[in-house]
């Protein structure tokens, strides 16, 4: 059986995830309209993904007329969710309310800039009517672009006409576990699914998180090792660490001109130099 990519709020009621489980591979979960009405599912929505093994990301469907207004929903929004870990945060942008286009665009790209200096990966959904008319197309920084298209029929139909890395292709579909018609989306990109789950598709790849780890580390490495930069010795670096030792000091972890001692019962910096080129040979280049 294909798992289904599903989006979903509290007008699908109470949802049996221990069934939805055995037919769903993401769920996208509405947590609020606006700051004005708060999903009344979405807590517990996410308490079943996370007990039945569900991933998740979260998304708002936005209600701002300017900036100012588009940061306190950004702000409610993130404090509301990011105590959950989602994968990712969705910013839904279909209507107007009023608001003229310059303010729709200014406040999305607002609302984009705010989530992304979270350091969280960012989805922006929209309609396929109001994405060029809107000038949604303009707006940047996101990960992720979102569209739906549909046929009227539990099928999937004709494309979005843009480039989109999710395709919301029906709002009629079916998944055990939930009464009524749920919304159904595909993978219309190049992003696989194991790019918005952080699963592995090959054994032994880093999930973002460990990535991400693994960066922090670097970092704080290149911080503890320029204290030790001006250390000389009386050894060249061995043949076998001298092409990572080369790219440590070109990268900025270390400093240095070629030469280091060995010595026994601790990791010298070539050798740091040679886990590390490792490390980014396979998990970041």
């Amino acid at each position: 059986m294909n798992k289904k990519i599903i989006d979903i709020s509290h007008h699908q009621g109470n949802i049996d995830w221990e069934k939805a489980s055995k037919e769903v591979s993401l769920a996208i979960i509405r947590t609020q309209y606006g700051i004005s009405t708060i999903d009344r599912k979405y807590n517990q929505n996410i308490k079943g993904c996370q007990k039945n093994n569900v991933p998740f990301g979260v998304y708002i469907y936005v209600t701002f007329q300017n900036v100012t207004e588009a940061l306190v929903q950004a702000e409610d929004f993130y404090n509301r969710a990011s105590g959950y870990s989602p994968l990712f945060y969705v910013v839904d942008v279909e209507e107007s309310f009023g608001a003229n286009v310059q303010n729709i665009v200014s406040g999305t790209q607002a609302f984009i800039d705010y989530l992304k200096n979270k350091n969280v990966k960012v989805g922006l959904y929209t309609g396929h009517h109001f994405y060029k008319p809107y000038k949604i197309d303009t707006v940047k920084g996101y990960d992720f672009l979102w569209i739906p298209r549909y046929s009227g029929t539990k099928v999937p139909g004709k494309k979005p006409d843009y480039p989109c890395d999710l395709w919301q292709y029906t709002d009629k579909g079916n998944v055990q576990g939930i009464k009524g018609n749920v919304d159904l989306n595909l993978i219309n990109g190049s992003k696989p699914l194991s790019w918005f789950t952080n699963t592995n598709e090959r054994e032994g790849d880093l999930t973002l998180s460990q990535y991400n780890e693994l960066k922090q580390e670097i970092t704080a490495l290149k911080s503890l090792l320029a204290e030790k930069a001006s250390v000389q010795s009386n050894q060249a670096v061995s043949a076998s660490h001298k092409g990572a030792w080369e790219w440590a000091i070109r990268e900025g972890l270390i400093q240095g001109n070629g030469t280091s001692m060995n010595p026994a019962g601790v990791l010298t910096r070539e050798q740091i130099a040679t886990i590390l080129k490792r490390y980014h040979n396979k998990y970041i280049k």
